[in-house]
């Protein structure tokens, strides 16, 4: 599906909210205007990407969607709940329970094993019977097409397939959004495709929302909407501020 560029909209009924956010940090004596009053929003089941060169604020957005960061102002709403004011406590358990995680460089856990990595997040839910991990474990590896591969351990694995284990992980818990963070920069150009279509069909078959930060164009030749960021602000697909 072609990108759709235009205005990215700051409907308050999406499954992700963000109104006039703004991220800033200091670097020395400098002050930082990472992420500088972005609205949008994303809706439930849609493929979306945030688009922009390194530097843009992609990945600070995506984290702060994630809450492993907060906003210096404004605030985002992930799946009806208003993040801001959340105590530590509190966003963790949001991001445990409503939010997986797809990182460029897997994550994984090299002493564990695919099925272990993948059980992991469950375990912290603390909540889940052993039946119920096993049943999703088992589902989500054959989901990915490793279940052949569950007792193999990453070092035992190829980086498109320790990429799926990771998909696996996000997966398990089943999130109300999937975050992916430059999915396949560390991926060669068939296994990135690959990885693109397992998600991408994820995305048709589950409704599972997804929400990229990439500069890949692949990537934003599929997304059903282009967030395109220069300097921390929305801009056009030429890179031209909105």
């Amino acid at each position: 599906m072609q990108p759709n560029p235009s205005s990215p909209g700051s409907s308050a009924d999406g499954i992700v909210v963000v109104k006039d956010v703004e991220k800033s940090y200091p670097l020395g004596e400098i002050m930082v205007h990472a992420v500088r009053g972005v609205s949008f929003s994303i809706q439930k089941g849609e493929f979306s990407a945030l688009a922009g060169p390194s530097g843009s604020g992609k990945t600070t957005i995506l984290n702060m969607i994630g809450c492993v960061d907060t906003p210096s102002k404004g605030e985002i709403i992930i799946a009806g709940q208003n993040t801001s004011g959340l105590k530590d406590k509190e966003l963790t358990k949001l991001r445990l329970f409503k939010v997986g995680f797809i990182f460029q460089t897997f994550n994984l856990v090299p002493v564990l094993t695919a099925y272990q990595n993948v059980e992991f997040p469950l375990l912290l839910q603390k909540n889940v019977p052993k039946a119920e991990r096993e049943r999703r474990v088992n589902m989500y590896l054959e989901k990915v097409g490793l279940k052949d591969k569950m007792m193999h351990r990453p070092n035992e694995l190829s980086g498109g397939q320790r990429q799926r284990v990771a998909i696996a992980r996000a997966l398990v818990t089943e999130p109300a959004i999937v975050l992916a963070d430059e999915p396949t920069a560390n991926l060669d150009s068939q296994t990135g495709q690959e990885i693109l279509d397992l998600m991408s069909s994820l995305n048709e078959n589950d409704g599972t929302t997804f929400i990229f930060s990439t500069h890949d164009h692949n990537v934003i030749s599929r997304a059903h909407k282009v967030l395109w960021l220069v300097d921390g602000r929305l801009a056009d697909p030429k890179g031209r501020i909105a």
